[in-house]
């Protein structure tokens, strides 16, 4: 299964990105990294975010892999009871999942924000 990640965090971004890729490489195999790409803040005002996209492999089913990404943003202190929209120290949401050729899952998010589509264009 092939699984295509965002990432974002504007709270000690630098540090929370390089902690949560460090987990994920635990997690997925043959991973690959669009650039960081340093966006403002949407829909609050905010310090800016860094995204990215991150690609890999795992055969874990989705259920199962989003659990595990939630438990790194809940490690690096992610508050759950706050707008949609605020600062947080991490994200991560799981954009695509591809099985052999077939997407079995497609975020509307991929269309809808361009810090998700343009990292994600750098790793398809």
């Amino acid at each position: 299964m092939q699984y295509f990640l965002s990432l974002g965090s504007n709270i000690n971004a630098e540090a929370n990105i390089i902690f949560a890729i460090d987990q994920i490489n635990k997690i997925l195999a043959n991973t690959k990294y669009s650039s960081i790409h340093k966006t403002k803040a949407e829909g609050f005002e905010g310090d800016d975010f860094l995204n990215l996209v991150v690609a890999g492999e795992s055969g874990l089913g989705f259920d199962e892999l989003n659990q595990k990404l939630k438990d790194i943003e809940n490690e690096t202190g992610r508050k759950r009871d706050v707008p949609k929209f605020s600062a947080r120290t991490l994200d991560i949401d799981i954009i695509l999942q591809i099985d052999q050729d077939e997407i079995l899952f497609e975020s509307n998010e991929i269309e809808k924000y361009s810090f998700v589509s343009e990292p994600l264009k750098e790793v398809l």
